[in-house]
């Protein structure tokens, strides 16, 4: 059988949870990050699915206003991702929920950085687990939960892999990874 982790939070999770269930898969609901270590610990996850999770407004100036959506929104998922990492199964598939999106209205937002900070926590994931074949997506807030299911089971119009192969994948991540771990110095 199946056995899939749903996080997140937001009117989103139950949607996605009861559609993962629809398929007969185990579900294991994690809805607050301070329970994900304890929920994963002893668990193997044939897929993982990261929704966003659920913020309250946040007080002060819209410096902290944005600090606070980057680190409490968008940046806790690179913490709650590299809590589950070691229970994913290895040829695990994870889909990354987008949909975070900064909820002050006053506040500045650049939607495509907040994609590609996903994209970026995507490549890592795969780069972590090189050469292993660990399947990571991005999807967009406007999917559904069937077609985030569907998607997660391998349908929904796979893309072919631009390099021909997945061990040219394996090896281009474990690459990339022995770049970045061998960075003695990073400047921001």
């Amino acid at each position: 059988m199946t056995t899939v982790l749903v996080t997140g939070g937001g009117e989103r999770l139950d949607e996605v949870v009861s559609a993962v269930k629809a398929t007969g898969a185990d579900v294991v609901v994690v809805d607050s990050a301070d329970r994900l270590g304890e929920a994963v610990t002893g668990t193997i996850f044939d897929a993982y699915v990261q929704l966003p999770v659920a913020m309250t407004p946040p007080e002060g100036s819209l410096v902290s206003k944005v600090e606070q959506f980057l680190t409490q929104g968008l940046l806790s998922r690179f913490r709650a991702a590299a809590t589950v990492l070691p229970s994913l199964a290895p040829e695990a598939t994870v889909m990354l929920v987008g949909g975070q999106t900064n909820i002050d209205v006053d506040a500045p937002d650049d939607r495509e950085a907040r994609v590609a900070l996903m994209r970026v926590l995507a490549h890592a994931l795969r780069a972590e687990r090189a050469p292993e074949r660990l399947t990571v997506r991005t999807v967009d807030h406007t999917w559904t939960a069937d077609q985030i299911v569907a998607r997660l089971s391998g349908g929904g119009g796979e893309a072919p892999s631009p390099s021909g192969g997945d061990e040219g994948i394996g090896k281009a991540y474990a690459d990339w990874r022995a770049e970045v771990v061998g960075l003695m110095r990073v400047e921001f």
